[in-house]
């Protein structure tokens, strides 16, 4: 037997139970923040110095479960991340993500946690993309699922001109090999590179702090058959589409004021019971 409802009070009654604090994507996402490194804690070798990505360890946990992986994506190492309220919790991270991007909204955020979707004075802005991530193993990439980056401030900036930075460098060698294809459909590193310590002052003259700025990943030789080991495949971009076209409230909620609610994602990291980061010297093709 099927059971059925009236399509109008079935979505009446969805809405009533909603959670009006903020539209949640119809699908698992873990959301992976960035974290800015720390020139004190050289010695670990990984994200909490070079500076990287975080995400919750349950998230994380949760992610391997709902896409059926054993294990977590090269690069990754725990860690565990203090809050502003003195708790703290089990967390990833990682200095870099190899990423499919499908789709980005913005907003700006002032310091109450207010949200707006257009820039007001004293607001920052705030930037969320949907990804699909992908794994390097053995010079093949895995496809792991879909993951939601978050950047604030200069960091929003920063994330925005990676997928800018790699639509130009793939350009030219796409109209050859791929005329019809986007950038979106290859995969890119984003994160920090390299052996050295990479630090900037942003802000205000007399109230500047330092960042650990990410970037895409441009390698100087990119060939075609780089390029073409970094195609997603016709399977994930469609599987990406599927995504995109249930991603359409979540993308629409900052632009319409449906979601006013900001993440609280910890600044704070404390670097207790780290794992090294094997993979932090490394480029990620």
């Amino acid at each position: 037997m099927t059971i059925q409802l009236d399509q109008n009070l079935s979505d009446r009654l969805n809405e009533g139970m909603s959670d009006s604090g903020g539209i949640e994507l119809p699908f698992f996402t873990p959301y992976l923040w960035v974290t800015n490194g720390d020139p004190k804690l050289k010695s670990l070798n990984n994200a909490l110095y070079y500076g990287g990505w975080a995400a919750k360890m349950d998230d994380m946990i949760e992610f391997l479960s709902q896409y059926e992986h054993k294990d977590f994506p090269t690069g990754f190492s725990n860690t565990e991340i203090a809050t502003k309220d003195g708790n703290a919790f089990d967390a990833m991270i990682a200095r870099s993500l190899i990423v499919a991007p499908i789709a980005t909204r913005k907003s700006w955020l002032d310091q109450n946690g207010g949200r707006f979707n257009e820039y007001q004075t004293g607001t920052r802005q705030h930037v969320q993309t949907l990804t699909y991530l992908a794994s390097k193993v053995d010079n093949t990439f895995i496809p792991f699922g879909p993951v939601v980056l978050s950047a604030k401030g200069f960091q929003a900036r920063n994330l925005l001109a990676a997928f800018s930075d790699w639509n130009r460098h793939t350009a030219s060698l796409r109209r050859k090999i791929a005329p019809t294809v986007p950038a979106w459909c290859f995969y890119l590193a984003l994160g920090t590179f390299g052996k050295e310590f990479s630090a900037k002052l942003v802000g205000k003259k007399g109230a500047q702090s330092p960042i650990t700025p990410i970037s895409a990943y441009l390698p100087k030789d990119l060939t075609e058959t780089t390029l073409e080991s970094l195609f997603v495949g016709q399977d994930i971009a469609i599987l990406m589409g599927e995504y995109l076209d249930q991603a359409q409230d979540w993308l629409k909620a900052w632009k319409e004021g449906t979601d006013t609610v900001a993440p609280s994602y910890a600044e704070e990291v404390n670097p207790a019971d780290v794992e090294s980061d094997p993979f932090a010297d490394e480029m990620p093709f």
